[in-house]
């Protein structure tokens, strides 16, 4: 963020009102964790928007260059319009209606038509967009081996594990904290199934959001002297499957599409 460069100087920008929204106690921390890279301005549904049009640069430039570039997009669109979608479909597992690939993601079919463009029952937003297009381009087609790993085991993840570490496993630890019985009701409607006896988690469930990347989400509940702990698995062969940019963003896109649901859903449609 050019011309903010100590949390103190990011923090006389904010209203001060700690009200929690960001999924931090208070704005002071806030600002802090926007220096480091662990939040975003635009988390801040406070923030004015003149301040966001000039500093709104993500501290995280690899998170944000395939959230918000449309060229990146578009170079994705091309390398997949050049791809024939017949031979793609038993590789990805996805089915061929009418010319168009039919990927099911997180219970619904997204059709991707030959030029690339993405048709859906629900929005395609780009959490879930930039992914199956890679995955579209990127998957081996490797069958599930049953060896579950972190994301930061599997290959070419380094530049990612931070970002992942903070910002899909830790805000999805807080939304099942805040409402467990409504994340994991939502999980089962998504095609959540329980794997019983893994290593020793209160809740363990394997979902797959894309037809060869399944995941695997383990749940600790909190107990007394010990904070609550969430881990996200992947197969080993996610490395075939899936780039390292795609599993980030497919997991950050179940935390945002949570996050919504259980505004929408939850008793006083709050978060926290």
């Amino acid at each position: 963020m050019a011309g903010i460069k100590t949390p103190l100087e990011l923090y006389k920008l904010l209203k001060k009102t700690n009200c929690g929204q960001c999924r931090v106690p208070s704005c002071m921390a806030f600002a802090v964790a926007v220096i480091q890279g662990q939040k975003q301005l635009h988390d801040c549904p406070e923030l004015n928007s003149q301040v966001l049009a000039q500093f709104g640069g993500d501290h995280a430039p690899r998170t944000s260059r395939s959230d918000v570039q449309p060229e990146v997009i578009s170079e994705l669109q091309r390398q997949v319009a050049a791809i024939d979608f017949t031979t793609a479909a038993a590789r990805i597992g996805a089915g061929l209606t009418h010319g168009r690939l039919a990927i099911p993601c997180l219970g619904r079919d997204f059709l991707v038509q030959p030029d690339s463009t993405m048709v859906s029952e629900c929005h395609a937003n780009n959490w879930v967009l930039v992914p199956l297009l890679h995955y579209i381009i990127h998957c081996q087609g490797s069958d599930c081996r049953d060896e579950w790993v972190p994301f930061g085991e599997l290959r070419g993840t380094a530049d990612w594990r931070r970002f992942f570490a903070h910002r899909c496993e830790e805000d999805l630890r807080q939304l099942v904290d805040a409402h467990p019985d409504l994340v994991f009701e939502l999980l089962t409607i998504f095609g959540a199934q329980p794997v019983q006896g893994f290593p020793s988690a209160d809740h363990a469930l394997v979902i797959s959001p894309l037809p060869k990347v399944p995941l695997l989400l383990c749940y600790w509940q909190p107990e007394e002297g010990f904070d609550s702990k969430l881990q996200i698995l992947f197969d080993r062969s996610a490395e075939s499957n899936a780039t390292p940019e795609a599993l980030y963003l497919l997991s950050r896109g179940i935390v945002e599409m949570f996050r919504q649901l259980i505004i929408r859903h939850s008793k006083d449609g709050k978060l926290f």
